[in-house]
């Protein structure tokens, strides 16, 4: 974008306003068919998350000893996933209710 344009206006090409709407009609389609449940994708970040989370759990608690750390390490873990899975149910709720 140049620098003294106003970002609102509209353009002036016909081709480019058509461009533009397509556009916008494409990423409001891609909005509402997007997907609340727990895909694979969803899945496997929440558990590489939970993994990372947990390890550096773990290493902050080693110098107290093994049984501290693995503590820590499991508990860090199964903070995240619980979040995760409820992060997704809200957002589950929040879009049956649009």
């Amino acid at each position: 974008m140049n620098k003294n344009q106003d970002r609102y206006a509209l353009p002036a090409n016909p081709a480019l306003r058509a461009r533009m709407e397509k556009q916008k009609a494409r990423r409001e389609a891609a909005r509402a068919n997007r997907s609340v449940d727990f895909t694979p994708r969803y899945l496997l970040r929440s558990l590489v998350l939970a993994f990372l989370v947990g390890l550096f759990a773990f290493s902050l608690q080693w110098s107290g000893g093994p049984s501290a750390a693995f503590l820590a390490g499991g508990l860090a873990l199964a903070v995240v996933i619980g979040l995760a899975v409820v992060i997704r149910i809200l957002q589950k709720r929040a879009a049956a209710r649009r």
